[in-house]
């Protein structure tokens, strides 16, 4: 991805919100109003942050991730190979372990966390 384009679609006084939707040149189109819009509290995100140009950048920033979101699924949209292979999973039913799904050995449980002992009166 080389460039990232957004619309900034609303502005919403309660929250301080704007409602902004990106594009990219990888996405089919490069116009952001073809894709879903987003609301951002940048005031609330950025508050540090006084100078309009640097704060249109940081939400730009935000927007890399959402147009390779909107890029994948544009490309999954299009696989039709694996629309074939959902298709032909209709009417199955599947079981696993759950341990077989989960990445990691240990499993976090509450009674697994560190307890805090308690303060000293």
């Amino acid at each position: 991805m080389k460039t990232i384009k957004f619309k900034v679609k609303a502005y919403d006084e309660d929250s301080h919100s704007i409602v902004v939707s990106f594009s990219s040149d990888e996405t089919t189109t490069n116009n952001p109003e073809d894709y879903e819009a987003y609301a951002m509290q940048p005031i609330e995100q950025y508050p540090d942050i006084t100078d309009v140009e640097l704060l249109k950048k940081r939400i730009a920033e935000q927007g890399i991730g959402l147009a390779e979101q909107a890029k994948l699924a544009e490309q999954a949209h299009a696989n039709t190979e694996m629309q074939a292979k959902l298709k032909s999973l209709v009417g199955q039913t599947f079981e696993y372990n759950v341990v077989d799904l989960i990445n990691t050995n240990t499993e976090v449980t509450f009674a697994s966390e560190v307890i805090v002992p308690p303060m000293a009166e």
